[in-house]
């Protein structure tokens, strides 16, 4: 054989393995194929594959010292699943009747009515895995519900969609929120939080997200007063922070004031961009990410992220965005949490905030102009931020850009655990010199804080069930109910 012909058919051979290289990258990717099953462990059954439904928001398994959960939602009535006569109807606890009897009601109201209150209708079960194994039904509720648990696990709350029943008399000062129920027995009884549980903070309860401290301490947060005051609350020297603190685990709560508002208007970003002449926010503030940490008794610290995205000047195409964020430190005085100080710094969005029992806190941050975040560490001492790596890709090593997909982004005792979804542009020459991106979701964890990656056997799409951070364990199941057989909940080990 020629030396001409040998260095062809290399070639060929070399552009061939190249292609099948490159296509088993995005096959992979967008069928999850691979990832590691590092301790694999079974620590669960269900009674019936469809306890587990998973959707967007609301679903999957807390672990609390006292007990692991189980939160599934499925489209229809209770009658689903036939849950047995001690399992709590919580719309028997709130009205006094089930869901079924006020359709029936509704339908002796008029056909027309009676559509109306069937349609859309959905069921959340609430599950707790007993002694022998196997998740059992304590309650459910014809809403969607969130459930969150103190830190010692006593107390459970669960966070619905559900309407507060009309109360005779009561005035537009009234409490607005969203219905609460709150167990103290593991779920055996259930009671209905008539004042909420801090009601100013989210009207819609499944919103909130409670951050607890230590064994009664807790805090929650909306949206920061802006500097227009156009709800006329504020007054000078007391303006909302949209934080709220309780020291007896939710049953009563303060609002946090300060001096001047955490927010900065949109002025303040074109300040620091002029050469920018469109502006894609219609938002006065920007995109807003509001977080807090406590990190003793003494102290704590509101984070106030802003993004304001501006059309690039130097290209026909692409965005910039200019961030900012706003912290203010907490000190503890008599009794009650005071802003001591408030700092801005430029050219910083915090995505994701979150922290172990161990005091280390981790961010998704954002330091440059085109939204893509880094994990980095929290210097409690000196207040900044070390970078520590890049978000992982299933089409690595592949170029791509990776983002935190439905906050799904926790840490361990000696572990990270996160969820992204990624975007490859493939070579324009495979697409006739044209545009176009192909996506994928992958699950991933690093035991070194986001130096490095490891992907894991777990489905992109809707794929982890929980996160159990004092054993470093991940909590998940064989693909949705409606694709999967396996009755089944299992966990990998982190560590």
């Amino acid at each position: 054989m020629s030396r001409s012909k040998l260095f062809i058919r290399l070639f060929v051979a070399l552009f061939v393995g190249a292609g099948l290289w490159y296509m088993w990258i995005i096959a992979s990717a967008k069928l999850d194929w691979g990832g590691g099953s590092p301790d694999r462990q079974q620590i669960g059954t269900l009674q019936d594959i469809r306890q587990r439904a998973m959707t967007q928001y609301c679903t999957g398994v807390v672990v609390t010292p006292r007990g692991t959960w189980l939160v599934g939602r499925l489209e229809g009535d209770a009658k689903k699943l036939q849950p047995a006569a001690d399992v709590v109807d919580l719309d028997v606890v709130l009205h006094g009747k089930s869901v079924e009897d006020k359709d029936q009601e509704s339908e002796g109201s008029g056909a027309f009515s009676g559509f109306l209150s069937r349609r859309d209708k959905e069921t959340s079960f609430i599950s707790r895995l007993d002694a022998q194994g196997q998740f059992q039904m304590v309650a459910h509720v014809s809403d969607a519900a969130c459930l969150v648990a103190s830190a010692d696990g006593a107390s459970v709350f669960l966070l619905t969609g559900l309407e507060r029943p009309e109360v005779v008399g009561a005035s537009s000062d009234d409490i607005r929120q969203t219905v609460i129920f709150r167990s103290d027995d593991q779920g055996k009884r259930w009671t209905w939080l008539a004042k909420g549980l801090f009601p100013k903070a989210a009207q819609l309860a499944w919103n909130l997200k409670p951050y607890f401290h230590g064994q009664d301490e807790v805090w929650a947060w909306g949206t920061p007063s802006g500097t227009d005051n156009e709800s006329g609350e504020d007054k000078p020297g007391a303006i909302a922070t949209g934080v709220f603190y309780s020291a007896d685990r939710g049953a009563s709560s303060t609002p946090i004031f300060a001096a001047e508002s955490l927010l900065v208007p949109t002025e303040y970003a074109r300040g620091k961009r002029p050469d920018i002449v469109e502006w894609r926010d219609s938002d006065a503030y920007g995109e807003i990410q509001t977080y807090v940490t406590q990190l003793d008794a003494q102290r704590a610290f509101i984070w106030v992220s802003q993004r304001f995205w501006g059309r690039n000047p130097d290209s026909e195409s692409g965005s910039l965005a200019i961030n900012v964020t706003t912290r203010a430190q907490l000190q503890r005085k008599a009794g009650q949490w005071q802003v001591a100080a408030v700092r801005r710094e430029d050219g910083l969005f915090i995505d994701a905030l979150v922290e172990n029992d161990v005091g280390r806190v981790i961010g998704l941050i954002d330091q440059g102009d085109h939204g893509q975040d880094v994990v980095a560490e929290l210097d409690a001492a000196k207040l900044t931020w070390q970078p520590m790596g890049e978000l992982p890709s299933v089409f690595a090593p592949l170029a791509s850009d990776s983002r935190l997909r439905g906050g799904n982004f926790w840490v361990g005792q000696n572990s990270l655990l996160i969820n992204t979804s990624s975007e490859h542009r493939p070579p324009r020459w495979l697409y006739w010199w044209s545009d176009a991106q192909i996506s994928a979701n992958g699950v991933f964890y690093s035991r070194d804080w986001g130096r490095s990656w490891q992907r894991l056997a777990i489905d992109g799409y809707l794929g982890i069930l929980g996160f159990q951070g004092a054993q470093d364990r991940v909590v998940w199941a064989k693909g949705n109910w409606y694709n999967s057989n396996d009755v089944g909940v299992y966990s990998y080990g982190l560590r």
